[in-house]
């Protein structure tokens, strides 16, 4: 069976003869449907009760007859009379009686479990290539929804489960912050955070403090937004701090969700950064719940604000300028190129002088240690979840749960690997800024303090304090190439003295990390 398409039927398992068995009556009247599906003809259910299944024919004078009964094991059927022989038309496949909502549910369940979100149309184009059938629309419409709620559960009678749901997280996961909200008025389910103790203790012990926060759009019955909270680990693996299920995405639902967030963690962060896409209301919220906080901008929404609301005749050259100040370490390369966004494109320059969050790196705290200025994580997460992106309340949140769990197992299996003291990504950074074929002149003034010169710029380097005056290494707790250079040219072999210790292996492997 291919994703997306219905298993072609097999003939000659749906012929039916006296003997064949059935799991029970539900089964038996599937596959007679079925068989006049196939066949092209009509039947009609004239008895079903407890112990027996009489079906004939609907048309008038045809001899077709079948008749099945419940056998002592209490639950299967089998055949025991059978007249085989239609003598009638066929019926028009559009208007076969067979193809009830029923048994289109119970024939799309493989493909709608695949793939919760596929089309009506899609459905359409599967029953009519594997049964030459064409059904209605809506009737499709109705099957899916049918089919979803057999395999996951009535939506509305999941919203009946938060509750139970709440209690058993939290008493299998003792210190999380897990909770719900209903609506005033009419009691209804509105929304429900989740965070798990084991993620704020990663979070708190082993990742950066730069929080990628974003929502997405559910694909259920009464749809809503995904919140969430996302970090990179040690070794830029996505970590997920906090999730929630919401009515939609509002400056009030996301400042629910930072409240919850702050209360997950249980102290106040010092040094904390967020960095979002342009959501309603995100930047307040950020304001009001964590008023000390770095806001960061995604580089790339922030482009294509200013694509869709300002022209330029030379909109390469205000691009290239745009992300080369985005891009600057120091203050002295951010604003001279700043300057010349301001003579090419005033209103371009006013408006990104007018931003609150901070979007070039020349402006990032020196205390979290990360120096990315787009939301990757959050769109990653956004496509982890994919799947369960369309399922209702109780099996998303569950759904979630189980990923976090095993992401975690699978963390501390890499782990186990790993032999030196800095985690991969970090060792695959180093040898490639020290492989480089860049080369500097390098006129040191003290045993940590050196003027590196390259082609076409010169920085002062202090290897003791991780400082140089490019901007790089204070932003990112990583060397630059100008330490690099200074550090390989002493032929030091401790690398990792020079790296934020988030990157090292022994950090990464704590239990709270992992």
């Amino acid at each position: 069976m291919s994703d997306g398409f219905l298993e072609t039927p097999d003939l000659e398992a749906n012929l039916l003869v006296v003997g064949s068995r059935f799991e029970d009556s539900f089964s038996f009247k599937q596959c007679i449907r079925s068989n006049a599906i196939i066949h092209n003809y009509d039947i009609k259910i004239k008895a079903s009760d407890k112990s027996r299944v009489i079906a004939t024919c609907s048309y008038r004078g045809c001899p077709w007859r079948i008749r099945a009964s419940l056998c002592s094991d209490g639950h299967s059927f089998e055949v025991k009379k059978l007249h085989p022989t239609h003598l009638c038309p066929g019926v028009n496949r559009a208007g076969n009686k067979q193809a009830t909502t029923s048994w289109v549910a119970q024939e799309i369940q493989d493909i709608v479990k695949r793939n919760p979100d596929i089309t009506p149309k899609d459905i359409s184009n599967n029953l009519e290539s594997t049964y030459g059938l064409s059904l209605p629309y809506m009737k499709i419409w109705r099957s899916r929804a049918l089919a979803r709620d057999q395999m996951f559960g009535s939506i509305d009678e999941n919203y009946k489960l938060v509750p139970m749901l709440r209690s058993e997280l939290r008493k299998r996961n003792s210190g999380s912050h897990i909770t719900y909200q209903c609506d005033n008025n009419n009691k209804s389910f509105k929304r429900f955070f989740v965070s798990f103790k084991v993620c704020i203790d990663g979070f708190l012990s082993g990742c950066r403090y730069l929080i990628g926060v974003d929502a997405c759009h559910l694909k259920s019955k009464y749809l809503g937004v995904l919140l969430s909270a996302n970090c990179l680990d040690g070794n830029n693996g996505l970590f997920t701090i906090a999730f929630a299920v919401a009515e939609s995405e509002s400056r009030k639902s996301w400042e629910w969700f930072l409240k919850n967030l702050s209360e997950a963690f249980c102290c106040e962060i010092e040094h904390l950064a967020f960095i979002s896409d342009m959501e309603k209301g995100l930047g307040e919220a950020i304001k009001v719940i964590f008023p000390k906080a770095e806001h960061r901008v995604c580089m790339r929404h922030l482009w294509k604000n200013i694509k869709k609301f300002f022209r330029c005749e030379d909109g390469q050259k205000l691009q290239k300028l745009v992300w080369t100040a985005a891009n600057c370490f120091s203050q002295h390369t951010f604003n001279a190129n700043f300057e010349e966004i301001r003579k090419l494109s005033p209103g371009v320059y006013s408006y990104l002088s007018a931003l609150t969050c901070k979007w070039s790196k020349s402006t990032f705290s020196q205390h979290i240690k990360n120096y990315y200025n787009t939301n990757n994580m959050s769109e990653s997460f956004n496509s982890w979840v994919e799947e369960a992106r369309s399922k209702p309340v109780v099996d998303l949140i569950d759904m979630i749960r189980g990923m976090i769990m095993e992401q975690r197992s699978q963390r501390k299996v890499n782990c186990s690997s790993w032999k030196g003291p800095l985690v991969p990504c970090m060792e695959e950074y180093l040898r490639d800024i020290t492989t480089t074929k860049d080369h500097f002149l390098i006129r040191q003034s003290t045993p940590s303090k050196a003027e590196v010169e390259g082609r076409y710029e010169r920085h002062e380097v202090d290897i003791e304090n991780h400082i140089c005056s490019c901007g790089f290494w204070q932003v990112s707790g990583l060397p630059c190439v100008h330490g690099a250079a200074f550090i390989g040219s002493k032929h030091y072999n401790i690398w990792h003295t020079y790296v934020d210790d988030h990157y090292y292996t022994s950090r990464f492997a704590s239990n709270k990390v992992l």
